[in-house]
């Protein structure tokens, strides 16, 4: 059996798990496996299982007994700012806990990707910048009966786990509406089409508040950072990229990048206000020889969440930092790349 340790990412197709596979493919560190109910097309070594069925997790777990270090991304589907299902989250992780403790004989670590929620910013204003030691806010929320599954079941254990908590997590990944940039790439696109500006149709005292986000590269590195660093063991940690913006700076800045003057704050419940986009986005399709429909580019349930927190947004990396993490991304680089990569990939119409 070979020394190399081997990776288990769960819910491998996933967002927020797909930098991750690539950049443990690429680092060669490890060697990797993904695990999903269904095997994405083009897969490479993968493990097909349904983690809400115990002993078919169990049996599938057993066939890979090098597995050493598993990543869990996956979670049960949700709406947006509202109580996510806990019996479901929690019943999926242990699951896959059991099989890993029955069947992987060399079981090391397991980390979960969980996000801001742990603050609450769903909910409303928190102390900020939130560091990873603050009070909970009240449940129901999954991410705590998670962490507390995991925290007491490796006590006395030779195994460890760690958290991350990015907030916002951003890629270029087409064919998942629910990311910031297609949905505002799609919002400036319509506005180009109807000339009018890009006014900001988020909540008022949204315009002026700290923002932050977390690039998706920047996320897997601190994942795999944690997969192997002792002083992470056993600990949660804040991954953002480590700086902040406010809407009123970063609004002209994009709508430059999209090619629209910039318009001004005013408030449009996006749902209902785009309900109605339909065929002027298939117009800019068809002109253009963009790839997917709207459903695939845009949520607009989303952007009235991340447009509509009238509190500051803002996790503070001091943990990360002094534990011997380093990574950063600047946000305003990383928006202006996302938008050029979303171009380049035919899901938003040039500038």
């Amino acid at each position: 059996m070979s020394n190399t340790p081997t990776l288990l990412v769960v819910g491998a197709s996933g967002a927020a798990a797909t930098r991750v596979t690539e950049q443990a493919r690429t680092s060669r560190a490890f060697n990797l496996v993904g695990l999903s109910r269904r095997v994405p097309e083009g897969a490479g070594d993968w493990v097909p299982a349904d983690l809400t069925d115990p002993d078919g997790l169990r049996r599938a777990l057993a066939t890979r007994p090098d597995v050493t270090h598993i990543v869990y991304a996956s979670r049960a589907p949700f709406g947006e700012g509202g109580v996510e299902d806990v019996p479901a989250n929690l019943g999926m992780l242990r699951n896959l806990l059991d099989a890993a403790e029955a069947s992987l004989p060399r079981f090391a670590h397991i980390h979960m990707i969980h996000g801001g929620k742990w603050y609450g910013l769903h909910i409303g204003p928190f102390r900020t910048p939130a560091r990873e030691d603050d009070p909970r806010h009240l449940p129901p929320n999954f991410y705590y009966d998670q962490q507390d599954l995991v925290a007491a079941r490796q006590e006395g254990k030779a195994w460890s786990w760690s958290a991350s908590r990015p907030n916002f997590v951003l890629d270029v990944a087409p064919g998942r509406a629910r990311n910031m940039v297609s949905t505002l790439g799609a919002y400036a696109a319509i506005c180009r089409e109807l000339g009018v500006p890009f006014d900001f149709p988020g909540k008022p005292g949204a315009w002026e508040r700290l923002h932050e986000v977390t690039d998706a590269g920047l996320l897997a590195q601190g994942v795999l950072w944690m997969l192997t660093e002792p002083r992470a063991a056993n600990r949660a940690f804040n991954i953002t990229n480590g700086d902040c913006f406010r809407w009123c700076d970063l609004w002209p800045f994009l709508a430059d990048r999209f090619g629209l003057p910039c318009g001004v704050p005013r408030p449009m419940p996006m749902p209902r206000w785009m309900a109605d986009k339909g065929p002027v986005w298939e117009a800019i399709r068809r002109r253009h020889g963009l790839l997917l429909p709207i459903e695939q580019v845009a949520s607009w349930d989303f952007a009235d969440f991340f447009l509509g927190m009238e509190y500051d947004v803002l996790a503070s990396m001091t943990a990360a930092r002094k534990a011997g993490f380093t990574g950063f991304v600047d946000s305003w680089e990383m928006f202006a790349a996302q938008i050029e990569g979303y171009r380049a990939a035919r899901v938003l119409p040039p500038r």
